[in-house]
């Protein structure tokens, strides 16, 4: 049996993932330092807090199929930390879920949307093949996918029984609900912020999923840290692709060549010393948030600047708070960034 890996941040399935390098045109000295200029501030712009969702008609509620398991049924893990399966009730699993994954500040409809997600996430991989030894693999000691009652109390401390009764409110009003494809769970994957428009799953994994296949999601830009440069040293970037078999030699200005980018912004590949890499690939050899990067060796080093933070499939964390401030409620989140799915109740 395969088990799907949650992250705390983002969702990494665990079917394995292709490589790669480029060379962005958004890339440009003005990216370079520790934290380089918003798009807001280069546009002079306001963050869009105050701007509307995008408003779709209430989604379509339809029914489970009858084959299905309800809807709370105990979600089963493999939690790492205990070393063993747990059953955890739909309500602490809901709960643990969003607590690893957002603020518990945040507006409730962006917390419910990742709730349902998770929960929905986590039927999807029993219904791929998850067994009694767990359906995920979890850790809730670092708060990988979930965590428990314990792990929260260290946490939040003194703001833990607030932060706790908020959380279980939320989940109360969402226990029931599921987000659904063809009457299935949809993989409701999630990322923490996209490029600006999210990824199609088939170019981060191998499965093109028709819900899967990208939507603007302009608000991400705004986002603190939207872009982030990091340097590499010509040593460290020879041992970091050394990994993707790859054994730089010669004048390191020369080693990286032309990339190709998807609709989305992230790189499809890149010519790393005369070979192609997948940009999910690089992205993984040099630890970067995204795969929308731009690389460039400057000033006696590489220079690697990233936009996004994540996979960038489904569902952007950040572009869900948006939404949510802008008055969107938890089912228009998820049936606009899983377009083709309905929400289930009960």
């Amino acid at each position: 049996m395969k088990r799907t890996l949650l992250s705390a941040a983002a969702l990494v399935v665990l079917a394995g993932g292709a490589p790669f390098l480029c060379l962005l045109p958004w890339f440009s000295s003005d990216t370079v330092g520790d934290r380089p200029a918003d798009a807001a501030d280069a546009a002079g712009t306001a963050p869009p807090a105050a701007t509307a969702a995008p408003r779709a008609a209430d989604p379509a509620v339809t029914p489970a199929p009858t084959e299905q398991p309800a809807a709370g049924q105990p979600v089963l893990l493999w939690d790492e930390a205990a070393g063993r399966t747990v059953e955890v009730p739909v309500r602490d699993f809901l709960v643990g879920a969003a607590a690893c994954e957002l603020p518990a500040d945040w507006p409730d409809a962006a917390i419910q949307a990742q709730m349902v997600a998770s929960h929905s996430y986590a039927l999807y991989c029993r219904d791929q093949g998850g067994g009694e030894d767990g359906w995920l693999q979890v850790n809730s000691a670092t708060g990988s996918g979930w965590t428990d009652t314990a792990a929260l109390q260290a946490r939040w401390g003194e703001d833990y029984s607030q932060n706790h009764a908020r959380l279980a409110e939320l989940a109360d009003g969402v226990a029931d609900a599921l987000l659904l494809y063809e009457g299935r769970p949809a993989m409701a994957c999630y990322h923490a912020v996209s490029s600006g428009h999210t990824e199609a799953s088939q170019n981060v994994w191998s499965e093109a999923l028709p819900y899967l296949q990208g939507v603007d999601s302009a608000w991400d830009r705004y986002a603190e840290d939207f872009e982030l440069t990091i340097e590499y040293t010509s040593d460290q970037f020879t041992q970091a692709v050394a990994g993707l078999g790859i054994r730089p030699e010669g004048d390191p200005a020369d080693w990286v060549g032309e990339s190709r980018w998807d609709k989305a912004g992230y790189i499809r590949s890149v010519e790393i010393c005369g070979q192609a890499v997948s940009g999910t690939a690089v992205r993984q050899a040099l630890d970067l948030r995204s795969a929308c990067f731009a690389i460039a060796w400057r000033g006696g080093q590489f220079v690697i600047t990233t936009r996004g933070y994540g996979h960038g499939v489904g569902l952007s964390q950040q572009g869900a708070r948006a939404m949510a401030e802008g008055g969107a409620s938890w089912r228009e989140i998820l049936t606009y960034y899983f377009p083709g799915c309905t929400v289930k109740i009960g």
